[in-house]
């Protein structure tokens, strides 16, 4: 994390920040309160860090029905005890700001990865329906911390189907990342990556398989409409070909293999296949898999 990110998220857990968020909130929630009252599902995704949520997020918020913010940890406000109409219209207002900014996500050395749909809703809605955010290993961590909070979560949204959506990557990846932008060493990625996919296991037994989706970050980028098309349909809108057809237009040929930065010993390569044989959700990962 940059100096300037651990600043800022220093600053967002002041009591100072909570209270101008729920100022601010309170006041848009009531701007807002004839399209929130029109929705229908609230979207929450669930995850290891870095492994494509947001830019499943970003293409789902390019649809007209669906505003899906980036990171905005939609859970802490709802454990503040943010009112359900405050916390989506904090999705909102993230929405906006990041559609401003074409929806630019920083990546590894320095690169900036750009989300903007052209033509298409981002940081606008037609006819809201699915109000979410695309935070995921945070709110893995959370949920897993206070395991009460998810009942508070659908409490709160009462009147609203709550849905989890899961982006899967390549283990070998995901560990990758961990070493490398977090300076982690190969024991420390493991444990962390491991440890949270046993949170996962749990909390998807607690969520329940009908509000669950998952979905891989390689079909993502192999086959985006076949895959936006299903995650639509579970959060209960249609997808449109113009939309489809946008979204497939801004993505890259293939995922970025972050484990060819890294050397991976025969032993840590062994000992990474033998956990992804544990977890259903991973089958079929491997090195060299795409």
């Amino acid at each position: 994390m940059s100096v300037l990110a651990s600043v800022r998220a220093r600053l967002r857990r002041t009591p100072l920040h909570t209270a101008w968020r729920w100022a601010l909130s309170a006041v848009g929630a009531a701007r807002e309160r004839e399209a929130l009252a029109g929705v229908r599902t609230y979207c929450v995704f669930i995850g290891h860090a870095r492994s494509g949520h947001s830019i499943v997020g970003a293409l789902l918020d390019a649809h007209p029905q669906i505003v899906i913010s980036d990171e905005l940890d939609a859970l802490r406000y709802v454990d503040l005890g943010f009112d359900p109409r405050q916390v989506m219209f904090l999705s909102l207002d993230v929405s906006r700001k990041q559609a401003l900014n074409e929806r630019r996500k920083a990546g590894q050395g320095g690169t900036v990865y750009s989300y903007h749909v052209p033509g298409q809703w981002q940081g606008r809605y037609r006819e809201l329906r699915v109000v979410g955010d695309s935070q995921a290993g945070w709110t893995v961590q959370r949920l897993a911390r206070d395991p009460r909070l998810l009942d508070r979560l659908r409490t709160r949204m009462a009147g609203r189907d709550v849905r989890f959506i899961h982006v899967v990557r390549n283990p070998f990846d995901n560990i990758s990342t961990m070493m490398l932008r977090g300076n982690r060493t190969f024991e420390s990625a493991f444990d962390r990556y491991f440890a949270n996919c046993e949170a996962i296991v749990d909390l998807a037994g607690r969520i329940g398989e009908a509000s669950l989706l998952r979905v891989r970050h390689e079909d993502v980028i192999a086959d985006p409409r076949a895959t936006l098309s299903e995650a639509c349909a579970f959060l209960g809108v249609a997808a449109q070909a113009d939309y489809l057809d946008a979204c497939a237009s801004i993505l890259y040929d293939s995922p970025s293999r972050s484990r060819a930065k890294v050397t991976w010993t025969a032993e840590m390569r062994a000992r990474t296949d033998e956990r992804i044989a544990a977890y259903p959700f991973l089958l079929g990962y491997a090195f060299e898999s795409a």
